[in-house]
Order: C-alpha cells, then sequence, then structure tokens
C-alpha cells in the first residue's frame, strides 16, 4: 500500500514510524511533528494533502520521499 494525499497524517506516523524524519525535514507544520505531545495533537486531525497546501509544500516531492522510506 502507498501513502497518499488523503491519508491523516497520525495513521501514516503510526504504520510507519520511520517517516518521522521525512516529516520533520520539510519544516513548517510538520517540523513540530518532533514533539510527541504535538504529533498526537495535531497530527490526527489533518491529512498529508491539506497540510501541504495550507503550508505550501511540494504535495508530489513529500509523497514520493514517505513511500521511498516504507518501501526500503
Amino acid at each position: 500500500m502507498s501513502i497518499t494525499k488523503n491519508m491523516i497524517v497520525e495513521d501514516v506516523l503510526t504504520q510507519y514510524p520511520e517517516t518521522l524524519d521525512v516529516f520533520v525535514k520539510q519544516g513548517h507544520c510538520f517540523g513540530l511533528l518532533a514533539n510527541p505531545v504535538a504529533r498526537k495533537s495535531l497530527a490526527r486531525f489533518v491529512t498529508i494533502g491539506q497540510a501541504c497546501k495550507l503550508h505550501f509544500i511540494d504535495l508530489e516531492k513529500l509523497l514520493k520521499e514517505l513511500n521511498e522510506v516504507v518501501t526500503q
């Protein structure tokens, strides 16, 4: 299964904890995911696509990096 823009960030992190570094290196709102408390509260309600759109992050690039990490 591949990671898509419609997936909730927390669900991705729960299923694929190795993706945390990919999210955090994006900075912006994803940088907050380094903090476990913020990760549990902020990541529960937002999809990858929503967060990228809100913070002007290249969605296709992020999805590519996330899927590369989980297929290694």
